[in-house]
């Protein structure tokens, strides 16, 4: 993503929270990054029954404001830059398909283990968004729900500089599929379930806290 571009996702987020950073709160942003690891989209084709998305490396930039001494409104924005395999069935073999851009677009919170004005703080995260696919014409979808949970860690130096280290589990709906439900009073019926693909991710940034 350009950087125009992420600056007008966030631009809502910090015209909420900058005016309020300056009284009791905090505001922290983090550019972070790391590796994004595995993930696969499911197909129901003969030929071709999974896509495998490459692991790599990813970065982005985390925004969070202070709503309680340990609770923080957070949102997350993570582009990995890759490439997408196809699982051929008959011989059981992987081969290029194409190149790829994945955005993750993610709103949620975190939580403090340990006193706010303490060095190092352990805390537990997660929330909810959206997560965009670009990889040409070769799926058949763009954008899909996704969420995260994770945990990790943040070192203060000096009150208002850090670094953070965090890993998350991050899947994001991709195809779906029909599925067999049985209901004890109808019987047996088709449903349609939604495919995810299973990614992680690994991430260190430096933070830059405002008071």
């Amino acid at each position: 993503m350009k950087p125009l571009r992420l600056l007008l996702v966030l631009l809502p987020f910090l015209a909420f929270i900058v005016p309020n950073a300056r009284a009791q709160h905090e505001f922290e942003i983090t550019p972070f990054g790391g590796v994004r690891f595995g993930g696969a989209i499911d197909l129901n084709t003969p030929s071709v029954d999974y896509l495998p998305i490459r692991s790599g490396w990813n970065y982005g930039a985390i925004a969070d404001y202070t709503l309680w001494p340990r609770l923080q409104a957070e949102f997350q924005f993570n582009h990995q830059p890759t490439s997408i395999e196809q699982h051929i069935v008959q011989d059981d073999s992987t081969e290029h398909l194409t190149s790829a851009d994945v955005d993750m677009y993610q709103f949620g919170v975190n939580f403090g283990l340990r006193s706010p004005d303490a060095r190092f703080q352990p805390f537990i995260a997660g929330g909810v968004g959206f997560t965009n696919f670009k990889a040409g014409d070769y799926l058949p979808f763009a954008t899909r729900f996704s969420y995260n949970l994770g945990a990790g860690a943040k070192y203060f130096f000096s009150r208002h500089f850090g670094i953070r280290a965090e890993a998350r589990w991050s899947p994001s709906q991709t195809t779906s599929r029909s599925e067999i439900f049985f209901d004890p009073l109808f019987g047996p019926e088709v449903i349609t379930a939604s495919n995810y693909a299973q990614q992680g991710q690994a991430n260190l940034g430096i933070i830059f806290r405002f008071r």
